[in-house]
């Protein structure tokens, strides 16, 4: 088993070095070294290193600025990565170290001719100097342990362009570091940690960083001049040595690919929101928009709150960082991990592909809902998220009630770029045995909208055969506020453009918006509040939060409700334009594009019940004063709306049911006030509560 890990480890480290690498490693007289254009379609396919050389390596590829695809090569996914290869046809795949059973079982398996192979031995790292820099003007140096420096060191070499040279005490490493400084007519050194050099380098500028606090801000600095930072990427330092996965090996890459600030948690992995508030203290990282947790979920654990609706459930997991009480979601949160390091740099690949399709291409969208027949409500809600797929250019496959076959849904899930699943677990786990499935998948996005979907034994296998996010509760909701919150989910992305994290913040923003305007409306009769709020919780992605879905095209799509901000006045925009009405047992739904339905019902003794439509619009007012919150004003009755205001984003959610009479336009006024923040009460010292 720990040659097993071992293997992974080294696969992926070399893998990643090698993201557009023009050659690399200790290169025999008869292999050459390899030259790689930026430009080119080339994949460079991992063999076997250690841990410090995967963080090293990744690093310098990333300072060297160059483009490729890294893969690993791990035989479990020998299927998937053939798949891969064969849809992205890239000009060379390129092994990269040591491959146990030769070259010739590697193309065997993958169904492909290789370029020769280049060796890597990280005692001598001068080949994959040369390869990667031809000038360097600066270089960091940086010790193996302890392991959070080299994991910042990594950011900072990455952002330097600078190559990052990892010391381990041998003598012959400072003769080769030294040459090599002076041929690439170095002028800066930064040596980090207590590391000293054992003789003096020549015409070069020590700069000495002394702990991890000090090459996190160097970091910090560098990459800000630079532009905006955009991601938080959180990863737990120990977590290789605890046997819980090597995700904090990639995580400075990805910090570095997604413009993030790398934050590495305690050994326990539990003190995600306290890192994110500090670093938040910084002028320019308070409205920082992602939250990337680079690691499985027992390095860095779910959160746990009592269930607020009675059921089997006495907790539920949430993200860290999910918002208590009426506070709305602020980050666009997601989880980058897998058991086998191979498939994550599998989903990292895929969005090459996804970047790389025509625009003119359509794009195919699989829903499958209700398949026992017994959720009437929830099958109303899917049918107006098929039908928002259609109007925005999706190719659109719909499968309700007793239509459903397993046979139906294996054929055409691996056709399909999209899949909507909302329907019993038992139904999809057990009796389809969805989880055995093993056909490879296009480049998709998949959201199961069902009870404990999410685990690593029934999503897991989405990533590894082509998914590139899975969005899923791993605790049991209500098929209503599920069905809600799919549709918002679907809509974000697909009428505002938004990347997948993004639209899961929407959409549990949306919920907890129609939790406050439900209470409004009826006060001490409103039911089941607490299953949006365990919804809007629960629901989670495992995947990139900045992974943005092609656009698609249509000429034929109808308007959708809109919004827009002038001065102080936010109109919200109704098309004139009203979908046909959705039938569906006693249930009854009408709404125009880009609209949203929830649980609120108004019953009618003649037709039954219909569900009452809403508009709902993310309002971003970059210009309100800080510490002022908006207070809105309309014509409409004050129970008919509600708002609720992120002030870290500068971003209020505005939740509207409109009358009927209510055509064209809705307009709203704001005013500002300071928010008065009441403190909360201090624990008594030594009672423990």
């Amino acid at each position: 088993m720990a040659y097993k890990l071992a293997r992974l480890l080294s696969l992926f480290a070399l893998g990643a070095i090698v993201l557009g690498l023009s050659g690399g490693g200790e290169v025999s007289k008869a292999t050459p070294p390899v030259e790689a254009p930026a430009s080119e379609r080339a994949v460079f396919l991992g063999g076997e290193m250690s841990e410090e050389d995967l963080i090293a390596f990744t690093a310098n590829v990333a300072a060297s600025g160059q483009r490729g695809i890294v893969l690993l090569d791990a035989p479990r996914s020998s299927k998937h990565m053939r798949a891969f290869l064969s849809a992205y046809q890239p000009d060379r795949v390129i092994p990269v170290g040591t491959f146990p059973d030769g070259i010739a079982d590697l193309e065997k398996r993958l169904d492909v001719r290789t370029a020769p192979a280049i060796a890597w031995d990280h005692d001598k790292p001068t080949a994959l100097w040369k390869a990667l820099f031809s000038r360097a003007e600066r270089v960091v140096v940086c010790p193996a342990e302890p392991r959070r420096l080299l994991l910042q060191a990594a950011c900072l070499a990455g952002v330097l362009q600078a190559p990052l040279h990892v010391t381990r005490g041998d003598g012959e490493e400072f003769a080769a570091l030294r040459r090599q400084v002076v041929e690439w007519k170095t002028q800066e050194v930064y040596l980090l940690g207590t590391y000293q050099l054992p003789k003096n380098l020549p015409n070069v500028r020590i700069i000495r960083l002394a702990n991890e606090e000090a090459v996190h801000a160097s970091y910090l600095r560098h990459q800000l001049a630079k532009g905006p930072i955009q991601s938080f990427v959180v990863a737990n330092p120990t977590d290789a040595r605890k046997g819980m996965g090597v995700m904090s090996c990639l995580a400075p890459w990805v910090a570095l690919q997604r413009r993030g600030t790398l934050l590495l948690t305690n050994d326990e992995g539990d003190n995600t929101p306290s890192l994110v508030a500090a670093e938040s203290k910084h002028p320019r990282l308070h409205s920082v928009d992602n939250l990337l947790l680079v690691a499985d979920l027992r390095s860095i654990p779910m959160e746990r709150r009592p269930n607020p609706v009675a059921g089997k459930d006495s907790h539920i997991e949430m993200e860290p960082l999910t918002p208590t009480g009426n506070a709305p979601f602020s980050f666009a949160t997601g989880r980058l991990f897998h058991a086998q390091p191979a498939v994550v740099t599998l989903m990292l690949a895929r969005q090459r592909l996804l970047e790389s399709a025509p625009k003119t291409a359509k794009r195919k969208a699989l829903v499958v809902s209700n398949p026992s027949g017994g959720l009437p409500l929830l099958e109303t809600f899917s049918r107006n998220t098929a039908r928002e797929l259609k109007n925005c250019g999706y190719e659109t496959t719909a499968i309700f009630g007793h239509d459903v076959t397993k046979d139906d849904v294996r054929r055409l899930l691996p056709q399909s770029d999209l899949f909507l699943w909302e329907g019993h677990h038992s139904t999809l786990i057990k009796d389809y045995g969805f989880a055995e499935w093993n056909e490879p998948l296009p480049p998709s996005f998949v959201f199961l909208q069902s009870c404990l979907a999410l685990a690593e034994t029934k999503a897991g296998p989405l990533l590894e055969r082509g998914a590139v996010g899975v969005v899923g509760s791993s605790t049991r909701i209500y098929s209503a506020s599920g069905g809600a919150f799919a549709l918002a989910f679907f809509n974000a992305m697909l009428y505002e453009g938004q990347p997948v994290g993004s639209a899961l913040r929407q959409a549990k923003n949306f919920l907890l918006a129609y939790s406050l305007l439900k209470e409004k409306r009826l006060g001490k009769n409103a039911k089941l509040g607490g299953a949006n709020l365990r919804s809007a919780w629960a629901f989670t992605l495992w995947g990139d939060p900045t992974l943005k879905l092609p656009e698609t095209t249509t000429t034929e799509s109808l308007a959708g409700v809109k919004h827009e901000v002038k001065g102080h006045v936010i109109t919200v925009q109704l098309p004139d334009t009203i979908y046909e009405r959705v039938t569906n047992g006693d249930f009854h739904a009408q709404m125009r594009p880009n609209a949203r339905l929830a649980g609120l019902l108004r019953s009618d003794e003649d037709s039954g019940r219909h569900l009452v439509p809403f508009v709902f619009a993310e309002v971003h007012l970059p210009k309100a004063p800080a510490g002022q919150a908006p207070r809105l004003r309309s014509k409409l009755p004050d129970a008919n709306w509600v708002f609720s205001w992120d002030e870290r984003r500068r971003c209020g959610y505005l939740l509207v049911t409109p009358r009927p009479r209510d055509q064209r336009e809705l307009r709203f006024h704001i005013d500002y006030e300071a928010q008065v923040i009441v403190p909360e009460p201090e624990t008594a010292a030594g009672t423990g509560q």
